[in-house]
């Protein structure tokens, strides 16, 4: 674990600040935060639309993984780099719901397999359907040409990285060339930077850290922002936060806009996770050059941060006010800037919760209203 420079507080805040700034700005960091708000858009449809109830954030890769055949737990908690006890509840919920049944193994009647049951793989279809609807906002944000040389650029890349190709031709013809390949990457990402900073001496590190520590910046965070971003209660994020306290990376001050609230910053030793951390994302980032080429990774990195910032998966965050008094001469421009973001960012998130489809019909709505209050 490599130690930052036992300088001055400037100096060592200036290597951390440029350690920041490649930390939140990369392709890893993009590509990971579009997976999550595809995921969002998919279950909130697949529960308020088609019905399917009990659904959770994790459920898409883990039932993606099943659909040619059924497959050993073991076998699925590797893919998904996460551990054999965490993969057997994940089972469990889904079995629960009834999307998949586990039958004895032909070769090793010791063995179970878990295999998606008719529900389940109707779940699957339902959801390839939805992720190639939302390609079309997607590409809107974008540019269609750009929009379809990313998927390509993903399909290359899910290939160069041994992913598992389905066979059905039927299901993922068009789904293997469109965004829907990108939740299993956004694993495949998260798990070759966990086991590079655990090689520099980060013992005890999990994937649901991953909910957390990107999220805490220079400045801290705060749990409740960070639930609300990563669509799960404070409770699951207290949980890990406590976790990552205890490993010794974040610490606990008083909130300076809420006295009864905390912030979540990061200790010396988390500032050392966030140098290795980038050193993880420099050797991620020469995998993705090797598999795809320089051009073609450039275009991939240029697409993905338009995309990323288009939605604002991070703005409530890293562009919220700093509670500071602003300057009398900059009050109202900080307003106006506000105001224009706070906007943004609800335009986001109505076309997140409603559809592109739903979006389109209640701005029709507001339109006429509108018009009739300015004559």
């Amino acid at each position: 674990m490599r130690s930052l420079p036992a300088s001055s507080p400037t100096g060592v805040r200036s290597v951390l600040a440029r350690a920041w700034s490649r930390y939140r700005d990369n392709p890893a960091r993009h590509l990971i935060g579009i997976s999550r708000d595809l995921q969002t858009r998919v279950r909130h449809a697949l529960d308020e639309q088609c019905g399917y109830r009990g659904l959770r954030p994790s459920f898409g890769p883990f039932l993606s993984l099943l659909w040619n055949e059924g497959r050993p737990l073991g076998a699925i908690a590797g893919e998904l780099a996460i551990s054999d006890q965490a993969c057997s509840q994940l089972a469990k919920l889904a079995e629960a719901a009834g999307y998949l049944e586990r039958r004895p193994h032909a070769q090793d009647r010791r063995m179970k397999l878990v295999m998606l049951t008719a529900r389940g793989r109707a779940l699957v279809e339902d959801g390839v359907r939805l992720i190639l609807e939302s390609e079309a906002e997607y590409a809107a944000l974008v540019g269609s040409g750009a929009y379809r040389r990313f998927t390509a650029a993903l399909a290359s890349l899910y290939q160069g990285l041994g992913l598992p190709a389905p066979t059905d031709p039927a299901l993922f013809s068009r789904a293997s060339r469109s965004v829907g390949v990108l939740p299993l990457i956004a694993v495949r990402v998260q798990r070759e930077l966990m086991e590079a900073t655990v090689a520099q001496g980060h013992a005890g590190l999990k994937m649901s850290h991953g909910q957390v520590l990107p999220l805490i910046g220079i400045e801290g965070a705060r749990i409740h922002e960070i639930a609300r971003l990563q669509r799960v209660s404070r409770q699951a994020i207290s949980a890990t936060t406590r976790d990552l306290e205890a490993l010794g990376y974040l610490r606990r001050a008083p909130d300076p806009r809420d006295r009864r609230g905390v912030v979540l910053g990061l200790t010396r030793r988390g500032e050392a996770l966030l140098a290795d951390s980038v050193a993880a994302l420099d050797g991620l980032e020469r995998l993705f050059r090797r598999i795809l080429g320089g051009a073609r990774l450039e275009e991939l990195t240029r697409v993905a941060r338009d995309l990323y910032h288009a939605l604002h998966l991070e703005a409530e965050i890293f562009e919220a006010t700093s509670g500071e008094p602003a300057q009398p001469k900059l009050r109202g421009a900080r307003k106006a800037k506000r105001n224009g973001r706070d906007i943004q960012q609800l335009a986001s998130s109505l076309r997140r919760r409603l559809g592109s489809g739903d979006a389109a019909r209640l701005a029709a709505l507001l339109e006429p209203r509108a018009e009739r209050g300015s004559t």
